[in-house]
């Protein structure tokens, strides 16, 4: 698959199998973020493995987690800049990560314990988000989560992440990388599907280039902002959009 292709079969899983992952897929997975907490100033994410505690009778409106046992911890420090859009963005690295392992995951945001999760936190620490990972109970085959994602992108169609709408096809003409990013954006996941990252032309160091941003950037909207940058330069092979605000 392209990276384009891998980023559609990614969808939000909420029914895991009992199925351990592997060892040595959670050595994979602990690399990545060993080496993201190595590169990150004020990013401390932690994987923890076979605890269900943290979601223990959690249910919403998006219905009911079964056996999440495996989970991303997203503990930043909120003292560093730009630290809600940078931990959407590496968060969704290791999401990616993971899906190139054969695994489901899902961004959780407020339906868990926070008391339960075995993480200690110092000072200015704050838990932004869990994601969760494991074997998706389905069983979906990568096509079948690929037409899954096709359906889900139907409801908002990739030209309107870019603004102005109107001005797109020629904006497409001059970076013909933008049809791909847009693309990314539209399957980038978002808190209770805001999707408030869209695309334009703007001007860095003198230059028209591709820019991000969000109309309100609440800490919610900066997380799905940097969670969206990093599916851009996931499908494009591109640094286009860096994890921090310009």
């Amino acid at each position: 698959m392209t990276p384009l292709e891998l980023l559609k079969t990614r969808h939000s899983v909420r029914a895991f199998t009992e199925q351990p992952v592997a060892p040595s897929i959670i050595r994979t997975l602990k690399a990545e973020v060993t080496m993201i907490n190595t590169h990150e100033a004020g990013i401390k994410f932690r994987i923890i493995t076979d605890d269900p505690e943290p979601l223990k009778g959690f249910s919403h409106s998006y219905g009911v987690f079964k056996n999440p046992r495996n989970y991303l911890v997203g503990v930043v420090d909120t003292a560093l800049p730009d630290i809600y859009e940078r931990a959407g963005y590496f968060a969704e690295q290791f999401v990616m990560k993971a899906v190139e392992c054969g695994l489901g995951t899902c961004f959780v945001g407020g339906t868990y314990n926070s008391s339960k999760v075995s993480v200690p936190l110092r000072a200015g620490e704050k838990i932004l988000f869990l994601v969760l990972f494991g074997y998706p109970a389905d069983k979906a085959r990568p096509m079948a989560r690929l037409m899954a994602g096709m359906v889900h992108l139907k409801k908002m169609k990739p030209r309107q992440f870019f603004i102005p709408e109107d001005e797109v096809d020629r904006a497409c003409e001059e970076f013909p990388m933008l049809s791909t990013a847009l693309e990314a954006v539209a399957c980038a996941p978002s808190a209770v599907n805001r999707r408030p990252t869209r695309l334009y032309i703007g001007e860095v160091d003198g230059e028209r280039t591709i820019c991000a941003k969000v109309e309100k950037p609440d800490h919610s909207s900066l997380i799905d902002l940097g969670i969206a940058k990093y599916n851009v330069n996931y499908a494009t092979g591109e640094e286009l959009l860096p994890p921090y605000s310009m």
